[in-house]
């Protein structure tokens, strides 16, 4: 048992000895400033509220057109649009566009095109491969997220853009956004 204790002692003492030897050896001038990082990625989002009066169309579909000065020539060509429907409200949900949901013979199809300056946003029911969209009773909240200087296919590569917590915590976007109606 003795020289079991000896062995471990002296063990301990030549490892505190090593590390030691490591720390006094791992100090020294400081090195050059390395390359400048990624400044950040610059978003906002609005939620706009859509009166049910706001949409334009028939049995073939419904759109509406948002006046979104925000989205500028840079933001159109260098960063990146990306709209979210409202779904649920207790918890909040939201769901990219396009968003397509399917029951039986139903389809209801939402979409949006993006330009500079506004955005486009498309409604479409078809029952059983016709369209049967009905006129517009409800409000619709729609969540739409202006990100400067990425574009869409970069940004996917860093976070599920279908998953609106997800991108909020990545471009550090808080919930506190302003309601147009």
């Amino acid at each position: 048992m003795t020289a079991n204790k000896e062995q471990l002692s002296g063990g301990l003492i030549l490892i505190c000895s090593f590390l030691v030897l490591i720390l006094v050896r791992c100090t020294g001038p400081e090195g050059p400033m390395g390359p400048q990082g990624n400044p950040g990625i610059s978003a906002s989002s609005v939620i706009y509220d859509i009166d049910p009066s706001e949409w334009n169309g028939n049995a073939d579909g419904y759109r509406v057109l948002l006046d979104i000065p925000e989205i500028t020539d840079d933001i159109y060509y260098n960063g990146a649009v990306l709209v979210y429907r409202l779904i649920e409200t207790e918890p909040i949900s939201f769901n990219l566009l396009p968003y397509t949901y399917v029951d039986n013979g139903l389809t209801i199809y939402m979409d949006f095109d993006a330009y500079i300056g506004s955005v486009d946003l498309i409604y479409k029911e078809v029952f059983n491969a016709v369209n049967d969209t009905p006129a517009i009773e409800n409000v619709m909240s729609f969540k739409v997220l202006i990100i400067e200087g990425i574009p869409l296919a970069t940004l996917k590569t860093m976070v599920n853009v279908s998953d609106f917590a997800a991108v909020s915590k990545i471009l550090n976007i808080n919930n506190g956004n302003i309601n147009i109606q």
